[in-house]
């Protein structure tokens, strides 16, 4: 043991002996070297601006972990060598314990007392990656895929969505419903005519011009090392792309829209060859289709180089929460580094939900005028939001944390260390009244059912195949007071997916309590604040994590974060409107205190959020979610309004569904009490 009781420990590089260092705690936690030996296992690459203190205070979970410095009057120069080395030529030396590294770094001192070091544990590869990024100016940014920047199709996908369009359309009396409807069946059924002629004769027409296929080779699919060669055909004017996800089967065909101004964020990545974000994709869909789909997006491995495209397309099972830990699980970059660009939010561990960017939901069909409704195209203000947030990022650590740090020596208290900027610090949400930073919500999720594409995989004989669907029993509409139709598939598959792990295939497997028929005012328009039927992985990923225990509910008057601010005294709010005051007013406001009091008892979670308005003189939208399901939607003037709105719906239909249900459970021959739970409603169907 050292002087003052501090452990003293061998330092050896390799198998040379260096001398030795006394170990000196921080605060109250110790912290040991195994069998007291510091054995160095590499030199750190230099740094060419940053400072290793720098660089370990931004990625580092905890702080300095022990200090070392020798107290013996006659140190070894290979000691005194190391030190100055690692402080002029800004590196560490690097002790690897298991799966994490410990990196020693040089500190200057006021008393000139050398060598002296302070220590970071960081996990393996993680200082490499991240000093890498920080010299380079480069953060890294997460996609999302389906609904963000692609929406893909099969025949199949296309059938169901024409045969619901169908049925709604013949149970709508509305001549202006229908157009609009009748206008969004047009697009699906050009886009059919489009993808059948691609998957029949390898060849499309479009204007009067034919397009034959071109043999693309894949860098790497998903087994790592086969060679693939898919054919494909890309519309660019049109932003469409047709490829066949297993070549030998022609029922795997699908038909890709890629997001307009793709392009233009694209190039902003990779300006000048110069990478400005390290690119990962973090999605639910199936693995060969979402490697397909990013190489779609990027055929020339400019983002994602094929060396580093099975580790940076990260696909989570259905019903698990994404992660940025999971995503740089390699140790590539810490979280506090990255941002994420996804049309859903909650789909997201809540610790990350603070660096994700948020952008409407991709709809080509349902409202393709969408994309154009601002000046700016939706990628093109994610390519701004990204722009900010680097600019802020490294402006800040620029000018003032690597000044700062600098300003530190050996001996200083590591609690007045700096705080190391954070993505989540510039990343502000846009104006509501520019781009909703939300999803705009549709009637109908757009893109492929989950369930086919893996079926035409998993067939032996590819050359005859049929082109026509096979499903075994037709979609059959069904009728409620409160809605259009809703779509059952009599027999569910549990087959694996492109889209992922699901557990009941068809879309249209749940009836939504509250739902409304769109509303097309034009051929072009589209209604916002209904929410999407959602195929199965995007429906996971929409109602995921919103049940809380009892004790985390909002208490009447407070709303989610989810658009609207917390704590609003509903009760005591005054109407800047003519009616202030009156009975309809205090209906409205004990709606809402209702609605929130069905939600405790129930132990679930009631949420307001707000949507875009189709309609200019009822400025304000919102739907009501419970228990992460859309049952209720209301419009307005002002924002309570609307709300108010949302609640009274959302007590009519909670209050229909409840009745349905007890008609449907009812057995007069017997009492047998029969309980069920359904979204958080305990069902006594022989109650009152």
């Amino acid at each position: 043991m050292s002087r003052l009781g501090f452990n003293k420990s061998v330092v050896y590089h390799g198998e040379t002996c260096l001398g030795e260092l006394d170990v000196i705690p921080v605060g109250d936690k110790q912290f040991r070297f195994p069998n007291n030996e510091i054995r160095i296992h590499h030199i750190s690459p230099i740094s060419e601006r940053c400072s290793p203190l720098s660089v370990l205070l931004t990625i580092s979970s905890s702080s300095v972990r022990c200090k070392l410095e020798s107290f013996s009057s006659n140190v070894k120069q290979e000691l005194l060598a190391l030190h100055a080395s690692c402080f002029y030529d800004l590196k560490t030396a690097v002790v690897v314990i298991g799966d994490e590294e410990v990196h020693l770094v040089a500190m200057g001192s006021k008393f000139q007392r050398f060598p002296c070091f302070w220590c970071f544990v960081v996990p393996a590869q993680l200082y490499t990656a991240c000093l890498g990024m920080l010299n380079m100016r480069c953060l890294s940014i997460v996609f999302d895929l389906d609904e963000t920047l692609i929406v893909a199709n099969t025949m199949r996908s296309f059938e169901d969505r024409i045969d619901v369009l169908t049925g709604w359309i013949g149970q709508e009396s509305d001549p202006v419903r229908v157009a609009g409807m009748t206008s969004e069946l047009k697009r699906y059924v050009e886009d059919r005519a489009l993808l059948k002629h691609y998957a029949e004769n390898d060849a499309v027409t479009d204007n009067g011009q034919t397009y034959e296929v071109k043999m693309e080779e894949v860098p790497i699919n998903a087994a790592g090392n086969e060679r693939v060669v898919r054919p494909v055909i890309r519309l660019p004017e049109k932003n469409i792309v047709l490829t066949r996800i297993n070549p030998e089967i022609r029922d795997t065909s699908v038909l890709v829209r890629l997001r307009p101004a793709w392009e233009d964020l694209r190039s902003y990545l990779i300006a000048k060859g110069r990478k400005r974000f390290e690119v990962y994709i973090c999605t639910m869909a199936e693995r060969e289709y979402a490697l397909e789909m990013w190489r779609l997006l990027d055929p020339g491995t400019h983002l994602i180089t094929p060396k580093q495209l099975l580790n940076r397309v990260v696909c989570v099972k259905s019903g698990a929460r994404k992660s940025l830990l999971n995503v740089f699980k390699d140790g590539d970059c810490h979280p506090r580094m990255a941002m994420v660009i996804d049309d859903r939010l909650k789909v997201w561990e809540e610790k990350d939900q603070p660096r994700v960017h948020v952008v409407p939901a991709f709809t080509p069909y349902y409202a393709p005028q969408a994309e154009t409704a601002n000046a700016v195209p939706v990628l093109c203000v994610a390519r701004n939001v990204a722009c900010n947030v680097r600019a802020g990022f490294f402006k800040e650590f620029d000018e003032n944390f690597i000044r700062r740090v600098s300003e530190h020596h050996y001996e200083d208290e590591v609690l007045n260390l700096p705080s190391a900027p954070d993505v989540c610090s510039y990343l502000m949400p846009e104006d509501a009244s520019f781009v909703p930073n939300g999803n705009i919500s549709v009637p109908m999720a757009e893109g492929m059912n989950a369930s086919e594409v893996a079926h035409r995989l998993n067939q032996q004989d590819s050359r005859n195949a049929d082109l026509k669907s096979d499903r075994s029993q037709p979609l059959v509409p069904s009728t409620s007071i409160y809605g259009p139709p809703s779509f059952r598939s009599a027999i569910p598959s549990d087959k694996p997916s492109l889209l992922g792990p699901i557990q009941a295939p068809d879309i249209w497997n749940k009836q939504r309590a509250g739902f409304y028929p769109p509303s097309h005012a034009t051929a072009s328009s589209f209604s916002a604040g209904f929410r999407p039927l959602v195929s199965e992985a995007k429906r996971d990923e929409a109602f995921l994590g919103y049940g809380v225990p009892k004790k985390n509910l909002p208490q009447v008057g407070q709303l989610s974060d989810v658009g609207v601010a917390h704590n609003q005294p509903y009760l005591n709010n005054k109407r800047g409107s003519a009616d202030s005051g009156t009975l309809n007013s205090l209906q409205s406001s004990l709606s809402i205190e209702v609605l929130h009091e069905i939600a405790q008892r129930c132990g679930s979670k009631v949420e307001y959020r707000s949507v875009f308005s189709p309609n200019r003189e009822w400025r304000f939208s919102y739907e009501v979610l419970f228990t992460g399901e859309k049952v209720g939607l209301g419009m307005g003037k002002t924002r309570k309004d609307a709300q108010e709105q949302a609640a009274e719906n959302a007590l009519q239909s909670l209050a229909d569904k409840y009745v349905s249900y007890l008609i449907s459970r009812s057995k007069p021959e017997t009492k047998v009490l029969d309980t069920e739970s359904e979204n958080g409603f305990l069902w006594d169907s022989d109650s009152d």
